[in-house]
């Protein structure tokens, strides 16, 4: 790809992504008081603000008293202007739809019964999103699933129901034409657990685990920033070997766990460390496997250096912040309004 600073339409969308992200929060706004802001010209500002009005992603909001001399026109954002569809599955009977608005804020939501749950990841999920089409501009997707996810295709974990290999991205984007974001649970909560605890601090290394009967897993944040690896596979603790002949999902499988868990997941958090060394260790409480979290962090001390012994913690706020993970990858694909792909 040639030098951005030389297409015009590539600096344009990137110039509009810079002011969409000003404009979150901001309220009542100018044209002087974004390209003071964004660094940004006041000619490319009105061209581009014009435009937002024109097409209604901003209103009219009268003329700003404070300027002196010339009042100058103020806008607000449309709050109706677009929506994001996030999807996730609370548990194994539930499909859970959210659509949030411009604003981030939430605008309708719904729990819808599951009966196959292929079916429902398949032609289910086309449903819910081509409802609220008739009644919303939606204009991203995202959505959290139970099993691994590699660059938007189902891998991991989902043979049992015949979904891996299901490119469901790539099938989302084709089919509406609307930017998508697919990522496995765990990840999704790690997001909104990192923006819960630090904002957006980048600073700061984290690792969330939800661990029970049904198996576990992991979501990384280092720096910042979420790990997948180069298969989506990062955070699959289930593969961790426990023995010579078994891994984890052995040990956490129906009906399996040991009375006492707290040496397998001290080794878990041990094997963490090794890799990307977290500050910090959520647990996301789970009534069928309790934790003593003062047991696991001395246990951890037996595999560890004092030193590198994260905090440990316990959340019920596994559901809240996975919702609260897709509604920043939904709102990150409504603000970015170009994608730079280097071929």
């Amino acid at each position: 790809m040639g030098d951005i600073r030389y297409n015009k339409s590539i600096v344009k969308n990137i110039n509009e992504s810079l002011i969409r992200r000003m404009l979150q929060g901001a309220g009542t706004f100018t044209k002087t008081k974004v390209a003071r802001e964004t660094g940004l010209s006041f000619p490319t500002v009105s061209r581009i603000l014009d435009e937002m009005a024109e097409s209604g992603e901003i209103l009219g909001g009268g003329v700003d008293p404070t300027t002196g001399g010339r009042h100058a026109q103020s806008y607000v954002l449309n709050p109706e202007y677009a929506y994001v569809q996030c999807i996730y599955f609370p548990n194994t009977r539930t499909m859970r739809s959210l659509l949030i608005n411009a604003l981030g804020e939430r605008a309708f939501e719904e729990d819808i019964p599951i009966t196959n749950l292929k079916e429902t990841v398949e032609e289910g999920i086309d449903r819910c999103i081509e409802n609220n089409l008739a009644k919303y501009p939606v204009k991203a997707i995202s959505i959290g699933l139970p099993w691994g996810v590699s660059q938007g295709k189902i891998l991991f974990g989902a043979s049992p129901v015949g979904l891996e290999n299901f490119p469901i991205e790539e099938h989302l984007k084709e089919k509406f034409g609307i930017s998508a974001r697919v990522e496995n649970d765990m990840n999704s909560a790690a997001s909104g657990c990192y923006v819960r605890m630090f904002g957006r601090d980048e600073r700061v290394s984290l690792a969330c685990l939800s661990v029970g009967s049904s198996g576990c897993g992991c979501g990384l944040y280092v720096r910042g920033h979420l790990v997948r690896g180069a298969h989506g596979f990062a955070g699959e603790l289930r593969y961790i070997a426990s023995s010579p002949e078994n891994n984890m999902d052995k040990v956490f499988d129906d009906g399996t766990i040991k009375a006492d868990p707290t040496d397998y997941v001290a080794q878990m958090i041990s094997s963490i460390c090794a890799v990307v060394d977290p500050a910090y260790v959520v647990f996301y409480e789970r009534k069928d496997v309790p934790l003593d979290l003062s047991a696991v962090e001395e246990a951890c001390r037996r595999f560890l250096p004092e030193e590198v012994v994260p905090h440990l913690t316990v959340a019920e706020t596994f559901n809240q912040d996975l919702e609260n993970g897709l509604i920043e990858y939904g709102m990150e694909l409504l603000l970015q309004g170009y994608e730079i792909v280097n071929r």
